[in-house]
């Protein structure tokens, strides 16, 4: 942490960049150390390869999420909440490798693929670590401690997954007490969808098929098409798969174009999911994984249930 805060100190213009379709892990992280380190007086400029969704573009702030570079001489790059460079997508082509890389995550699949790295897989997210960094570098303030929760409370799935830990829960506490708001993020976030995401969720649940232990569902194209609606809108309908009494794994396929089929892999009781989107070269944590591949939705679904049964027997 020393070493970040000497090449802060030291410099002025920080390009902060994170993995392509970014989370509120990713986006809270970004906002929150962008507006710290302007509040020291120095020039920042988030970069991704995509917007927000439309779930965290609500939040004021988010228009300084932008997925094009303007002429910017940054002097150091961060890159958050990305176990390897390659997860953020084209804002690498835009980005001075020749710059210092300073890489801050939780995952523990991380590549270590910067000049300084600070990756602590004990945390619930990277906001938690970015709370650690700012709060010995600047004063934080309402707006700063709102994105940080909201990193916080993503990741954590509103505090129920096993990412949750004491530390996690201190953290949120110190926030609400620099005046989060913490219903109205919560509102904004899990409690405000358009009717198109609600009857798409719908036409998924019909999808899904049960097993001893697990659970697998799918979204195709024509689904999305029929509700005039995006794959961002399917964000957490995963989650429903690994609610359901007995079920302690799930997945959900989402068909894309160009053959490529998404992977969301979600579990519970100690089952690791972490290897099986390993196989597809994917990663993420023991009990949130994911991946994308390419080929047919079916031969999908079959390979996932064998594999998935094996892991849950």
């Amino acid at each position: 942490m020393k070493k970040v805060i000497d090449m802060i100190n030291k410099n002025n213009k920080f390009l902060i960049i994170s993995h392509t379709n970014p989370d509120g892990d990713s986006i809270g992280s970004q906002i929150a150390l962008a507006l710290g380190l302007e509040k020291m007086g120095k020039e920042t400029y988030i970069l991704n390869q995509d917007p927000p969704t439309n779930r965290y573009a609500r939040f004021n702030r988010a228009e300084l999420i932008h997925t094009g570079k303007k002429e910017f001489d940054e002097e150091v790059i961060f890159i958050l909440d990305s176990a390897e460079i390659d997860r953020i997508g084209s804002a690498r082509d835009e980005m001075d490798l020749t710059k210092p890389v300073i890489n801050i995550d939780h995952h523990i699949s991380n590549e270590k693929f910067g000049s300084i790295n600070i990756v602590k897989p004990n945390h619930s997210s990277t906001a938690e670590i970015i709370y650690e960094l700012l709060s010995r570098i600047v004063e934080l303030d309402k707006e700063i401690a709102t994105y940080l929760y909201i990193g916080i409370l993503t990741d954590t799935g509103s505090f129920r997954y096993p990412n949750t830990t004491s530390h996690s829960l201190k953290v949120a506490s110190k926030l609400v007490d620099y005046g989060v708001v913490a219903s109205q993020v919560s509102e904004f976030i899990w409690f405000t969808d358009p009717p198109k995401r609600i009857k798409l969720l719908g036409d998924v649940l019909q999808s899904i098929k049960l097993y001893d232990n697990f659970s697998i569902m799918y979204v195709t194209r024509n689904m999305l098409k029929r509700r005039n609606a995006k794959e961002e809108d399917t964000e957490e309908f995963v989650n429903y798969g690994l609610s359901i009494e007995g079920i302690k794994a799930c997945a959900i396929i989402k068909e894309r174009e160009g053959g490529k089929l998404k992977v969301s892999l979600r579990s519970k009781n100690g089952i690791n999911v972490q290897n099986l989107a390993a196989e597809y070269g994917g990663g993420g944590h023991k009990t949130a994984s994911g991946f994308v591949t390419v080929g047919d939705l079916e031969k999908l679904k079959k390979e996932l249930t064998e594999k998935l049964d094996r892991i849950v027997s």
